[in-house]
């Protein structure tokens, strides 16, 4: 594919159908991950003589938000068979209690619930059972609980998703500074041709760039994560989101009551810590009006480490919610999934920042930004390089914590979804690979810097675009139950 054809009308069907490829496997109802595995009496059978408890036992420990509401069990015209209320039971919290009333007559009964499973995903339910001698009806449902919206609908994937590039973002964007900017301006990079002034006006344009950047990305993170919690409210509380933004004793109840809600306050703590590092970093980097600092690659070391290190508490926080905080070896697998979706962040956001570069830079600074660019490619192409290596080991090992078999990466939709997070990478790396090419004999003839920088820039929205489509899968892969549990 050549740039003209990259430049042109093709390249962006090419991108529509990826993101159409990506949507077309979202299905259509929600996935459980804490799994019913046992229940006594047997579920969808017939009994004999009821239990005095009845019990059901799941695959990973669950959360009741509303006992009264949240699990019941019913006959047939809807009304109460217990004698008190479910429970979690608390010599073990992967097993829920419904004390019955005696002497329940023959006929089939209905056993409705809702609960929060470890992975903080919303699992519910409508099962019947029959006491006699059988047959078994149809459940109950009524309003049943689980009326909110699923976890594959587009409330939460665009929530998941906002939350991933939020997040993502922050971290790429200081990656990015340090591992990328500032090797740019760097000893062997003080000869270039052009004066003080010309890179003066460069540090001074990337600065403004990063900490413009920053403030858009920090705010929005914030609000993502808020965002995410009005939607999950939603649906562990059985309502509409607009219902649940107004419902703030219901969003208490997520908050104190489910480690979803516990992890999202430890991430919004650790945002704030990291925006007022930010403030401390701006203030010290910009000075006063009175006395103005000339910008500089990166400001002091000690806040930006301080920084990143916040970041990286938020990236684990994020991993600890998830399916690798369940996985067999769960700290080896929360360790991958942080290594996973930082070097992911690195690759993608280092993308979109390296594209900017190359794209503003030059118009901005006539003099120097060409040269700075170049220098940048040059540097973003052998990080990325590292980037998706890291990115593809990381995947390997999270996806043997999450697969039983190798059967199901095809005969699971969790499988599915990583072969096709996996086709998409492959696309991407060729497009990658290609532009490696080219930024090489950018180094060597620095003559056509300026057309082959074009050409490098329309192969990377291609390769962006790919990028975010395999972020929009990430998203809806959190969404499904891993093959392990299936």
């Amino acid at each position: 594919m050549n740039g003209r054809v990259l430049a042109g009308r093709p390249w962006r069907t090419l991108v529509t159908a990826l993101v159409g490829l990506a949507l077309l496997v979202i299905p259509a109802t929600a996935s459980a991950h804490a799994i019913l595995i046992a229940s006594n009496p047997p579920l969808g059978a017939v009994t004999p003589v009821a239990p005095a408890v009845l019990r059901l036992e799941f695959s990973e420990a669950v959360t009741l938000l509303n006992p009264s509401q949240d699990c019941q069990v019913v006959d047939s015209t809807g009304a109460s068979i217990e004698s008190a209320p479910c429970h979690v039971n608390p010599s073990n919290v992967r097993e829920l209690d419904a004390p019955l009333t005696p002497g329940i007559a023959a006929g089939t009964y209905t056993v409705r619930y809702q609960v929060v499973s470890s992975d903080s995903h919303v699992v519910g339910a409508a099962l019947p059972f029959a006491v006699g001698h059988g047959p078994v009806g149809l459940p109950y449902l009524g309003n049943r609980p689980g009326q909110g919206p699923s976890e594959t609908s587009a409330w939460e994937v665009s929530a998941r998703f906002a939350e991933l590039v939020g997040l993502g973002g922050l971290f790429a964007l200081l990656a990015f500074r340090w591992l990328i900017w500032r090797p740019a301006w760097g000893p062997e990079h003080r000869q270039r041709g052009f004066g003080a002034a010309d890179r003066e006006a460069a540090l001074g344009w990337g600065r403004d760039l990063f900490w413009t950047a920053f403030g858009v990305l920090a705010v929005g993170s914030m609000i993502a994560e808020g965002y995410l919690l009005v939607v999950y409210s939603a649906t562990a509380l059985g309502t509409g989101v607009l219902r649940a933004l107004h419902d703030t004793s219901g969003i208490g109840t997520v908050l104190s009551g489910t480690r979803f809600g516990s992890l999202i306050q430890y991430r919004g703590a650790l945002l704030f810590v990291l925006f007022a590092l930010g403030a401390w970093q701006f203030l010290d980097e910009f000075g006063s009006s009175a006395t103005p600092r000339p910008p500089s690659p990166t400001g002091k070391p000690l806040p930006g480490a301080m920084m990143a290190l916040a970041i990286i508490g938020v990236l684990w926080g994020l991993s600890s919610q998830g399916h690798a905080s369940q996985a067999p070896a769960h700290l080896v697998q929360e360790l991958a999934d942080v290594v996973h979706l930082g070097a992911a962040a690195i690759w993608i956001g280092g993308l979109a920042l390296t594209l900017l570069v190359v794209w503003r830079l030059p118009k901005a600074v006539p003099g120097a930004g060409v040269a700075v660019a170049t220098d940048v490619l040059a540097r973003f192409s052998r990080v990325a390089l590292v980037s998706v290596a890291a990115v593809v080991l990381t995947g390997m090992i999270r996806s043997f914590g999450e697969l039983s078999a190798p059967n199901q990466l095809w005969t699971t939709t969790y499988g599915q979804l990583i072969l096709l997070k996996v086709g998409l990478l492959g696309v991407a790396g060729l497009v990658a690979l290609r532009n490696r090419r080219i930024t090489l004999t950018i180094e060597r003839r620095t003559a056509t810097q300026a057309k082959a920088l074009a050409t490098v820039r329309n192969a990377a929205v291609l390769e962006l675009a790919i990028a975010v489509a395999i972020v929009l899968v990430a998203a809806l892969l959190v969404a499904e139950v891993p093959g392990r549990i299936t």
